[in-house]
């Protein structure tokens, strides 16, 4: 039953809430006190689901948070001017040295025969 969606979290959240307070009423009206009713099982796999779907929303609130935050910078990343740079201001890349001898390969050195 995990959703994505953070209303469909929030409506199961709500209706665990709803069902561990039917139960510990159902408990306590049969006299059992409170140490007891926190043990039981079905108690303590409300609680699980409350405390998952808690972190979930948590999850949930902090990508719409970051993704609030990333649209901010984007529009104002756009609402900036681009810099022009002149291309008479670029310095074109040096050339190549030519001058530089390559390197032979081992292999060639050793095959030339001897004369």
């Amino acid at each position: 039953m995990s959703s994505e969606s953070k209303a469909t979290r929030l409506r199961q959240k709500a209706e665990w809430e709803v069902k561990l307070e039917r139960r510990a009423a159902l408990l306590s009206g049969k006299g059992i006190d409170e140490k007891k009713i926190a043990r039981d099982v079905l108690v303590k796999e409300l609680k699980s689901k409350i405390r998952e779907s808690q972190v979930r929303l948590n999850a949930i609130a902090a990508n719409e948070k970051r993704t609030e935050e990333l649209a901010a910078v984007k529009a104002e990343r756009l609402a900036m001017p681009k810099e022009e740079v002149p291309k008479a201001k670029i310095a074109p890349a040096p050339p190549p040295d030519e001058a530089k001898p390559k390197k032979k390969k081992k292999k060639e050195e050793g095959a030339q025969p001897q004369a």
